[in-house]
């Protein structure tokens, strides 16, 4: 596990994350890690492995990008080996020395395994603080954590006031916003060839890319859906692109609403942006976000939108145009797809402007730019 030659006195940081998917959060840590190389930080992942079937999905993505990372096997709720691999990680890595960690399981094992050391670490919520039960006492273990942190950052302003009810020191907390990559992710891409799925050439595709779980709200996405086809004319599809513990339950409502023939499900997939530029409309009916990559993704990829405004989707589309829904309405989602059918694709507006937010405030440049002064102000404290 020794780490990769660098430049002499060049700033480290080791990136924490537990993972069972290729999700938001995921993503955004295997762009940030490259932008930072590119701005002169170095850096290099660590997986704690997952309990739930081996799950590795983040780090043989990392491996294909050509991110640098490794596994640390971590067994259970309290493993000390992963401890004692993490404290051998630090130990062996030339300093200035910074830990990010990205999720509870991470903040944890960063607090454990730095033991007194003057060793700054940087947390990034990403957003879960409405789960309940189980992740509810880890969120609420995590925000413990973070008040002996040195920076936390947060991905909306709306966290905010929450780590701050939380007893974490408000001049500790800034709010650093996703960014994406505008080149992969662009209006010209190859759109998806949906012919092999059964779908008509000349389709509308409502498309959504997100985790098939009770934030995302695809249930009511699906019932939505069914019922806007009712007034409309000619051949139509919903095709989701991604996973998760719901995509059973999806699948049955789907059935069970007569459009299992119209409904789509992609699974996970490497090529989103090919996803995009084959939607005639992109879906976002998530019932609480902090700033979702997908919406930044697809505004990037210049597609009309149908969305909720939670987290920090209405700072990001302020005064740019946008189907707006209601949280967690059926009716109001239905009825924003009957609009955007009936317009047709002549009658969506443009995306351009979608494009040029993105551009100039959420690129992944600009995120790491963001972090990397961070980085530098702690380094040098």
């Amino acid at each position: 596990m020794s780490p990769q030659r660098r430049p002499e006195g060049q700033i480290q940081v080791l990136h924490l994350r537990s993972s069972i998917g290729l999700y938001g959060a995921e993503n955004m840590v295997l762009g940030l890690i490259p932008a930072l190389q590119r701005d002169g930080i170095g850096g290099r992942l660590l997986c704690l492995q997952a309990l739930q079937g081996g799950e590795r999905a983040l780090f043989e993505r990392a491996v294909e990008l050509g991110v640098p990372a490794e596994v640390l096997p971590c067994a259970g709720r309290l493993d000390w080996q992963t401890v004692r691999a993490l404290r051998r990680l630090i130990a062996a890595t030339p300093r200035p020395l910074l830990l990010h960690v990205h999720d509870y399981k991470s903040a944890f094992y960063a607090w454990l395994a730095r033991a007194g050391r003057a060793l700054p670490i940087i947390a990034t919520s990403h957003g879960q603080f409405n789960d309940s039960g189980r992740l509810h006492l880890y969120h609420h273990i995590e925000r413990a954590l973070m008040r002996r942190f040195q920076q936390v950052c947060t991905v909306s302003a709306e966290m905010q006031p929450v780590l701050v009810a939380a007893g974490l020191d408000a001049s500790r907390i800034r709010l650093i916003e996703n960014g994406i990559d505008t080149d992969r992710f662009h209006p010209r891409a190859e759109p998806l060839d949906l012919s092999a799925l059964g779908m008509a050439p000349d389709c509308f595709v409502f498309g959504a890319a997100m985790r098939l779980a009770e934030q995302k709200f695809p249930l009511g996405l699906i019932e939505a859906y069914a019922a806007s086809r009712e007034a409309t004319q000619g051949p139509t599809a919903l095709v989701i692109a991604g996973d998760g513990p719901l995509r059973e339950a999806a699948q049955a409502r789907a059935e069970a609403l007569g459009v299992a023939g119209e409904v789509v499900f992609l699974g996970a997939r490497k090529d989103l942006e090919r996803c995009y530029a084959r939607f005639d409309v992109f879906m976002l009916p998530s019932l609480f976000e902090g700033l979702p990559l997908a919406l930044l993704e697809a505004m990037s990829a210049a597609r009309p939108l149908i969305v909720t405004e939670v987290g920090q989707i209405g700072q990001v589309l302020a005064g740019l145009p946008a189907r707006r829904v209601l949280q967690g309405d059926v009716a109001s989602l239905a009825q924003a797809m009957r609009a955007a059918r009936e317009a047709g694709r002549a009658g969506q507006p443009d995306g351009a402007a979608l494009r040029e937010r993105v551009m100039q405030r959420y690129s992944v440049a600009r995120m790491a730019a963001d972090y990397a002064a961070i980085y530098r102000g702690l380094a040098t404290a």
